[in-house]
């Protein structure tokens, strides 16, 4: 039998993988519909329908045709923040909480905990506000993590719903403009810039338990400037996107020089202190 050309069986391959989503998502015949009509119907416009978490009760608004799909398998399916920590985290501080998934999977993993949920697209974060209606544990900041408090504008390098990266405004000249921000386009709209330290004192938190930062490629700033909020993080769970912004992995390891456990969880990496409490002995 005559093989297929690597493009096309490339192409076939992503088409499977996004079918196989749809149906994780919403189930057999749902997902199939919904696929179906995706593909073969015209666009959905970013319809939003209600998907079910596995394993519970709870419903969360997805929209198709994003990375919500993605999202939503990885988070709840794949469980990648799944760590099997010892011990229950008591304040876990989600930045780059998208749509309000991985808040609400560290709501229902540790219902004792208080997540305070970061997202800085306006769009998203009218979602994940829907989405953690329900969880009395779960408090929504609409702000963009970063190294100073300020304002900064949101950008869209066409990488998905996922991938919407802030910048410092741009001079009138533009002369401080780099490689990066020419590649992305303004999406138009501004959001607040929050450090580590902001929304710790603005929550009255004296320790997080568990950063996760998921923030596409802002983490070179954020860690590099950690040190008047680092000693105050028991563990941290960070994906690293050098492939967008040279430098994030230097920055993350130059940050976390007294966080001597390291684990790897798909694209993740959890670091955590030396004799922690959250990590199995």
């Amino acid at each position: 039998m005559a093989k297929l050309p690597s493009g096309i069986r490339h192409n076939f391959d992503l088409l499977l993988d996004d079918m196989g989503n749809y149906i994780l998502c919403f189930g057999l015949r749902r997902g199939c519909l919904l696929f179906l009509s995706k593909k073969f119907r015209g666009r959905s416009d970013k319809k939003t329908v209600l998907a079910k978490v596995p394993g519970t009760e709870v419903k969360l608004w997805v929209r198709l045709d994003t990375s919500d799909v993605a999202v939503f398998v990885d988070t709840f399916h794949r469980k990648e923040h799944e760590w099997g920590f010892a011990k229950e985290p008591q304040v876990i501080l989600d930045c780059g909480a998208y749509t309000g998934f991985s808040p609400v999977y560290f709501a229902i993993t540790f219902p004792g905990a208080r997540v305070i949920a970061v997202e800085s697209s306006k769009e998203n974060f009218e979602l994940l506000v829907k989405n953690v209606s329900t969880f009395k544990n779960i408090e929504a900041v609409n702000a963009a993590l970063w190294w100073k408090s300020g304002s900064l504008e949101v950008t869209d390098p066409d990488r998905g719903a996922w991938g919407l990266t802030v910048s410092e405004p741009k001079t009138v000249n533009g002369e401080d403009e780099d490689d990066e921000s020419r590649s992305t386009v303004s999406t138009g709209s501004t959001v607040s810039a929050l450090t580590v330290a902001d929304i710790m004192r603005d929550h009255g938190i004296g320790r997080i338990d568990l950063l996760k930062l998921d923030i596409e490629g802002s983490e070179k700033e954020v860690l590099s400037a950690s040190g008047p909020w680092i000693d105050r993080v028991e563990a941290m769970s960070v994906e690293l996107h050098d492939r967008f912004k040279a430098g994030c992995t230097r920055a993350f390891y130059n940050a976390v020089a007294d966080f001597p456990i390291e684990l790897y969880r798909y694209e993740k990496i959890l670091v955590a202190r030396d004799g922690s409490p959250l990590i199995h002995r």
